[in-house]
């Protein structure tokens, strides 16, 4: 959930071997301006040959590259901070927001949130401001100005996208920086990552307050039984949920009914249904308006680890366990196990509190975005296992609130069976961004995201919220066999 964006400009790369570009050295690219900020330093070294494998945030259709490109890193800091950020652009810019990086390692570990303490009892604050936008806006404008330093003109557009943190990072621009980009792709954005982080302790606290850990295999056999009912909601039996808000089921509903671990079979207990319904319910918890029931619980939100002789036990959620211990408590030494039910809402309470302000990318008034020409699309899969997509649906209501005409700039779209960022049965849209860059520079706004790579090579048009996919007739794994309409 702590991806880090990708930053694109029309320029593509800044390849070597241009006729107008400058030589790919430190002495002939000047160092960028930006505002409250320090360039410490410039490298710019030429990278011939370069092959790696690419999959782009929010896509599930990689592929082997190999690209010739000058190599840029700039180094800057924000004077009394004590920060140093590192930007690596080429005409596609990505930015470590500042987070210290262990040694050896390209990224910082997703789930390690003790940079975020200057020490025990001490939030870092310059630190996580740069986390939450202050880097990513850095990104653009030093991006924009090695971009044309290199090329000697300015980049025509230039483009956000962004998965999970990523994809909050993408909202957060439009609502902070509102003349940064030309197009944001948001993926799976994190929009209350303060409360939906901590909140998804919730399944584990119940799971040690009762002392049930459930098997993998039996936490999989409510989720089977709940696709088994309401799979076929849009008029096809294709194991997607795809109109999650009519399937009413909880987890209660399914005690008794049989599944297979191991080659045994087993009833699904009351005593489990308990934790699985703390990850499917809404009590108790602002904010957090639980997962979707396809959703793959078992490997997210409900973690558990079982022995040769049947005992399970759970590791917990080391993000949301580190959320809480770091950020909350800020004393790494706190012992999740014995946490109580009023200091888990104590806590969640405190989180929304004191990071709202700063981590949410929840304003819906993105009108100077729209002012600056901006164009947004964003989607998520119905059945992410990590974040709810429940808090996108809201958000987006709220945008259209405010301007009911918010679909000429920006544009949300469902995924049935799809995971988080990609995964599941359900087809991804692996063309998002390019039907994105169609809208910006052509003026073609996207009626559907096309979406394929799915179960049996299944494709689907997305529909824009809030139209919803609804099988017409024909075979389910063409996508003329469904129709956008209404939400019933």
């Amino acid at each position: 959930m702590f991806f880090q964006p990708s930053l694109i400009f029309s320029l593509s790369t800044l390849l070597l071997g241009a006729t107008t570009a400058l030589e790919c050295s430190p002495a002939s690219i000047p160092q960028p301006d930006v505002l409250g900020a320090t360039i410490l330093d410039l490298q710019a070294s030429e990278a011939h040959n370069y092959s790696a494998y690419s999959l782009g945030p929010g896509s599930n259709d990689g592929g082997r590259y190999t690209v010739s490109f000058c190599h840029v890193t700039v180094v800057h800091t924000h004077p009394g901070w004590n920060d140093t950020v590192t930007t690596q652009g080429f005409a596609a810019a990505s930015t470590d927001g500042g987070v210290p990086q262990p040694p050896g390692a390209i990224t910082t570990i997703a789930t390690d949130l003790s940079w975020a303490l200057s020490s025990e009892g001490n939030v870092d604050w310059f630190l996580l401001e740069n986390y939450a936008y202050k880097a990513t806006g850095d990104m653009a404008e030093i991006g924009k100005q090695i971009t044309q330093s290199y090329y000697g003109r300015l980049a025509e557009y230039s483009y956000f996208n962004g998965c999970s943190g990523g994809g909050r990072q993408g909202l957060a621009m439009a609502q902070r920086f509102p003349e940064a980009f030309d197009g944001i792709l948001a993926v799976a954005p994190a929009i209350n990552i303060e409360t939906f982080i901590p909140a998804a302790f919730w399944p584990t606290l119940v799971m040690n307050l009762h002392e049930v850990y459930p098997s993998p295999c039996e936490i999989d056999g409510f989720v089977s039984a709940a696709v088994e009912a309401c799979d076929g909601l849009d008029g096809i039996k294709d194991g997607i949920i795809s109109m999650p808000h009519l399937c009413n089921v909880t987890a209660f509903d399914f005690i008794g009914h049989t599944y297979t671990c191991n080659g045994t079979q087993h009833s699904l207990s009351s005593s489990s249904a308990k934790v699985v319904q703390a990850a499917w319910s809404v009590s108790g918890k602002e904010g957090y308006p639980g997962l979707n029931k396809d959703a793959t619980l078992s490997s997210s939100s409900i973690t558990t680890e079982c022995s040769g002789n049947g005992t399970c036990h759970s590791p917990g959620i080391p993000l949301a366990g580190n959320w809480i211990s770091y950020l909350v408590a800020k004393d790494p030494t706190l012992s999740l196990a014995d946490m109580t039910e009023a200091e888990f809402f104590q806590f969640l309470a405190e989180s929304k509190t004191d990071y709202a302000s700063m981590l949410a990318a929840n304003n819906p008034d993105v009108s100077e975005f729209n002012a600056n020409g901006g164009k947004l699309i964003a989607w998520q899969g119905l059945a992410d296992e990590v974040i709810p997509p429940g808090g996108l649906v809201d958000y987006y209501a709220q945008v259209l609130e405010q301007d009911a005409t918010a679909q000429d700039f920006f544009r949300y779209f469902q995924a049935p069976g799809v995971g988080h960022c990609f995964g599941g049965p359900g087809p991804v849209p692996n063309t998002a961004l390019a039907q994105l860059m169609d809208w910006v520079e052509r003026g073609i706004a996207p009626d559907t995201l096309h979406a394929t790579r799915g179960t049996n090579n299944t494709s689907r048009d997305l529909c824009p919220y809030p139209l919803q996919q609804r099988y017409v007739g024909g075979d389910p794994r063409n996508a003329t066999s469904f129709t956008c309409a209404k939400a019933v």
